[in-house]
């Protein structure tokens, strides 16, 4: 009797599986019919991601850069940065599902880039600077990837480098005579064999998923239409109840295309030349970590031309040291997120 109502069960399942509809179970899956491959942020349109199954799925951010739909309340910024300029890329998935992208160029062309630009306000004279909507309300703790040397065989030095970056930014260091100091923290913890959250999908590279681990690396960097990258950062924020926190970073500094130093000022190789040699440019570790540090934080490119000399603008000038010390700009974004200490 048992046997027979199962045998009656399965065979009303199987008449209702035919009656389905053709492309039900795509629907199912799909169910906003979304396209393949890297989406459009139209094809939402003010549908919650979630719903839609796009949770996941890669979005293009502006410029055909994708960025992964990341869950419901969180937030990837991406900041792309080149000798010559910079660019962001931003996705945010609000705690109703809805996604937006946003994308902002700061791209210039200075006239010499070898050595530091003249003629221009000092570093100590511009009090600029603009701020993302997240901060760190705990320490930034990462790691470096075993291996990460770039300018020398020794691991030390770029660890060391990567050491007074964080410094930089965090205790303020300056030669504008004011007091730096503010209230953001974070640490080199250790190395790991684990690479930094880069990952390659549908044709390019780009941040992948938060992966709770925050890690500083070297690789080859794409640069798309443009030049190659020297450093990208990728940085995950979480708004819970009103409040954006930034909850992990990554930084990879592109050792394929570039040539590096930690000390600009006696490098025989930074010795200027005319006309200069490629062979010969270097750009300066802890300079380009320092600005990378300042995206972590919460600051933002800056793009007027009277600003070229405080560090988080985005012009990264060969074998010099400019960017270490920060301007008067600088220290004030950094104290507005944190606090003066």
């Amino acid at each position: 009797m048992k046997f027979a109502r199962l045998t009656t069960v399965l065979a009303a399942f199987t008449l209702a599986l035919s009656t389905l509809p053709v492309g039900g179970a795509a629907a199912v899956t799909n169910p906003c019919r979304l396209p393949e491959g890297v989406l459009h942020s139209t094809a939402l349109a003010a549908r919650s991601a979630v719903a839609c199954g796009a949770v996941g799925r890669l979005i293009d951010a502006g410029d055909g850069v994708a960025l992964t739909v990341p869950q419901p309340g969180d937030s990837v910024t991406m900041d792309l940065l080149f000798p010559s300029g910079a660019r962001t890329y931003t996705l945010t998935t609000d705690e109703q599902g809805r996604v937006s992208t946003g994308s902002a160029p700061a791209k210039h062309e200075p006239a010499n880039q070898f050595p530091d630009l003249a003629g221009q306000p000092g570093a100590c004279d511009r009090d600029t600077y603009v701020l993302r909507d997240y901060k760190w309300h705990s320490p930034w703790l990462f790691r470096t990837t075993w291996g990460t040397k770039l300018a020398t065989d020794r691991q030390s030095d770029f660890d060391a480098a990567a050491r007074r970056a964080l410094a930089n930014m965090t205790q303020g260091r300056n030669t504008c005579g004011i007091r730096g100091r503010n209230g953001a923290s974070g640490a080199l913890v250790g190395h790991t064999a684990r690479q930094g959250n880069f990952v390659y999908a549908d044709g390019q590279t780009t941040c992948g998923k938060r992966d709770h681990h925050s890690v500083i690396d070297e690789g080859d960097l794409p640069g798309g239409s443009f030049e190659a990258t020297l450093a990208w950062t990728c940085t995950w924020s979480e708004t819970r109840h009103g409040r954006t926190r930034a909850v992990e970073a990554d930084i990879r500094m592109n050792s394929a295309d570039y040539n590096w130093t930690y000390d600009p000022v006696n490098d025989p190789l930074c010795k200027p030349e005319l006309p200069p040699d490629k062979d010969r440019w270097r750009y300066d570790v802890e300079s380009v970590l320092t600005h990378e540090m300042g995206h972590v934080y919460g600051l933002v490119n800056l793009s007027a031309d009277e600003d070229l000399n405080l560090t988080m603008y985005p012009g990264v000038r060969r074998c010099t040291g400019h960017m270490r010390t920060l301007g008067r700009g600088d220290v004030l974004g950094m104290q507005a997120l944190y606090g003066r200490r």
